[in-house]
């Protein structure tokens, strides 16, 4: 069992009877500490990218899910953390896991409308948003500038406190869930920096 399976347990995945094939839309997964006597309240949003390969590892009875290494360490993370929830989001609800595939989609088939609803709302009930997108390498520049205005405004109508996770990468971005290394801290960042 994976170390972040042992921390934590997947609650909910959004939209409900999502299996994981490539093309398909994933809006949110919903993770809960396991056995904690004491709740401390705290949850995090963290937007990475694009729906990855976390699926469930039988998926007639989705009684139980394999972690993708990203969301491995970023719940690993997270756990050091007790963040009693972790909602795992992305820029767009496109789920594959070569980005290079992504090329040459627009946003309209990158991001459905329903992916932005769910955001909203999560961003609504976290304590904390942690942005990890990084440089969204494999998407069209153009297509990146425009999600991320679009990103910029659903943060700019919270009031929830934003950071990143060691820092920014040389690019100027916050980075990838996937670059959370040895310990790495969390920093405060700016919606101007988007």
């Amino acid at each position: 069992m994976s170390k972040a399976r042992k921390l934590y347990n997947l609650v909910h995945v959004e939209p409900k009877g999502y299996i994981y094939v490539l093309g398909n839309h994933r809006y949110g997964l919903e993770f809960r500490l396991k056995n904690k006597k004491k709740t401390n309240k705290k949850s995090v949003a963290v937007i990475q990218m694009n729906g990855s390969s976390t699926n469930w590892t039988d998926i007639t009875t989705q009684g139980h899910w394999k972690a993708d290494s990203t969301i491995g360490k970023v719940l690993c993370w997270c756990g050091m953390r007790e963040f009693d929830v972790v909602h795992c989001l992305n820029l767009w609800s496109y789920v594959d896991n070569n980005p290079s595939n992504l090329s040459g989609k627009s946003n309209d088939i990158l991001n459905k409308i329903e992916n932005d609803l769910w955001i909203k709302q999560v961003l609504e009930k976290v304590n904390i948003i942690i942005l990890a997108y990084g440089d969204c390498k494999g998407v069209d520049e153009s297509t990146i500038k425009e999600r991320k205005k679009k990103l910029k405004e659903m943060l700019l109508s919270n009031k929830t406190k934003i950071f990143c996770v060691g820092g920014l990468n040389g690019s100027g971005n916050p980075k990838h869930g996937r670059s959370w290394n040895k310990k790495p801290e969390m920093n405060k960042f700016s919606i101007k920096n988007i």
